[in-house]
């Protein structure tokens, strides 16, 4: 085999292990690759053939699954404190967006709060206090050198996987009071001023529960390799 083609098969056996967007596993091959050139070009330099030179520098490398399962644990990882950014960063600004909607138009219609508000409200509580607390855990146990030197951290996916759930929870819950009040009530709503918020809310959501499908394909797919 000529030094390109071993140097390849050990790129292909890693291609095959890797999980996340297409874009990371691109950028992973395409470092492994160069390392792989630069370890095999090294080798030439100390003697031998160009071949046996690529093989050395294949076993320099180690295994594909185990090189696999690094760059896994570490797209895991990256995945993990993103969207747990994202989530701490999202709270805030969809309380502003209603708060703002919401404070400057009519008063509510209530003159006591109805079950089906204060469960609303209650799941609202809920879901922003196991949003952030998890997301803040993902965040804090998924960044460092001690995150890195330990591979993949339980922690970090159950914070993750917490942030979004109590995401969407809000998310939910926001949507459903407004659809209740806009049928019983709706001249108590300023439908401009609602719409900005509700927008958010809509596209929070969908961007959110195509976030959680995705992280849970990779954590799939490294819990498979």
């Amino acid at each position: 085999m000529t030094q390109a083609a071993v140097l390849q098969r050990y790129t292909d056996d890693v291609a095959e292990l890797l999980v996340g967007p297409g874009s990371r596993r691109s950028a992973i091959l395409d470092e492994v690759l160069d390392g792989l050139w630069c370890a095999a070009e090294c080798n030439l330099g100390a003697g031998g053939d160009v071949e046996e030179a690529a093989r050395r520098a294949v076993l320099e490398w180690g295994p594909p699954t185990e090189v696999a399962r690094a760059y896994n644990d570490a797209t895991l990882r990256i995945s993990a404190n993103r969207i747990s950014l994202q989530a701490v960063c999202a709270i805030p600004l969809l309380a502003a967006a209603w708060a703002s909607a919401l404070l400057g138009g009519p008063a509510g219609p209530w003159p006591y709060h109805p079950p089906l508000l204060l469960m609303g409200l209650s799941v609202l509580a809920f879901g922003c206090v196991l949003s952030l607390a998890g997301a803040l855990s993902g965040l804090r146990k998924g960044t460092g050198f001690a995150a890195a030197a330990s591979g993949r951290d339980r922690t970090v996916i159950a914070g993750t996987l917490a942030a979004l759930i109590g995401l969407l929870s809000v998310l939910a819950a926001l949507a459903l009071l407004l659809f209740n009040r806009g049928l019983s009530h709706p001249e108590s709503l300023d439908w401009p001023r609602v719409a900005v918020p509700a927008t958010l809310t809509v596209l929070a959501g969908g961007y959110f529960g195509t976030a959680l499908t995705r992280f849970l394909s990779v954590l799939r797919g490294v819990d498979t390799r």
